[in-house]
Formats: C-alpha cells, sequence, structure tokens
C-alpha cells in the first residue's frame, strides 16, 4: 500500500540509492526509465524540487522535452541488474519497461508513469529548464565530466507529491 509521505521524509534514502546503484527517473509516453546518479532535492521559488540533469544525446531528452511531468523512482534492494539496464541502454533500442518486467503505474498527482515496485516515487512537474553554461564552470569539471562536451540541460521539477510503500 502507498502513502503519501512529507516532501523530505525520504531525503536520506534517496540520496544513498542515488550515490549508489542510482534511480530511475520516468518521463514520456511510452514510458522510458532512465538511471541516474546526479540531481538533488531543496527549495527554490519557495517550492520544493527535485531538479534532474539530462545529456541531450539521451533518448530521455526528447521525451522529457515534450512533457510537463516526470517521476524519480527508487527501487528496494534486489534490482541492480534492471537499474544496470536502464543506465547502459537505450529506449531508442528496446522497451526497458518490458526488459525489466516493471509494472507502471500512473501517477497519483501527475500525468507521469512510475514503477509500482519502487519503493519511494516523487511525482514533479517542471517550472524551470537551463542548459549548464561551459563558460561559468570551473575547467576541471568540464574536463572531467564533459569530455564528448555534451552539456546536460537542468530540469526543476516542483514536487507535487512523494510516496512510499
Amino acid at each position: 500500500m502507498r502513502k503519501q509521505i512529507g516532501t523530505f521524509d525520504a531525503f536520506d534514502e534517496t540520496m544513498e540509492k542515488m550515490r549508489g546503484e542510482g534511480i530511475l527517473l520516468i518521463a514520456g509516453v511510452p514510458p522510458n526509465p532512465m538511471t541516474i546518479g546526479w540531481g538533488t532535492l531543496g527549495y527554490v521559488w519557495s517550492k520544493p524540487v527535485f531538479v534532474i540533469l539530462v545529456r541531450p544525446n539521451r533518448y530521455t531528452f526528447e521525451l522529457i522535452e515534450n512533457v510537463k511531468d516526470f517521476t524519480i523512482n527508487v527501487l528496494p534492494k534486489g534490482f541492480n541488474q534492471e537499474t544496470a539496464i536502464c543506465g547502459t541502454e537505450s529506449g531508442r533500442d528496446i522497451d526497458k519497461v518490458a526488459k525489466c518486467n516493471f509494472d507502471m503505474k500512473h501517477g497519483e498527482c501527475s500525468n507521469a508513469f512510475y514503477i509500482s515496485q519502487s519503493v519511494i516515487h516523487y511525482e514533479c512537474r517542471i517550472i524551470h529548464k537551463n542548459k549548464v553554461d561551459p563558460g561559468t564552470l570551473e575547467p576541471s569539471i568540464i574536463d572531467t565530466y564533459y569530455e564528448q562536451r555534451d552539456f546536460h540541460t537542468i530540469y526543476y521539477g516542483e514536487i507535487l507529491g512523494v510516496f512510499k510503500t
């Protein structure tokens, strides 16, 4: 049974999972899960937000550019293989939902899908986006993370609801 919890009640668990095997971002129709390891929770413009970064060469980028809502999904232990698939294979080439046997559900307070097997999911609506400006980045960050010069777009998703099993 899923219940709505406070916006930051699952912060530690979410950040620990993101620093580990990753968490899943889902955007688009059909829904496409993508593993992310970068993001943050906080307040911007007096709103609770989940901030995510997506590179323009990712299939998820095409999908998220055409929607207003996305979800962040924290899977339980034992889903390392699925998380790896969603981080190494493209939704352009395979149906990751089918390959991972994910059960998708429509969001409870958004127009995005979430994975019913997740232990926590965040439903978010994009309120702002901007591109990483290489002219303002420390050179060591560019050298380490942007060898291909494929700078992320940063999406600020207002958190509409957080749900936990």
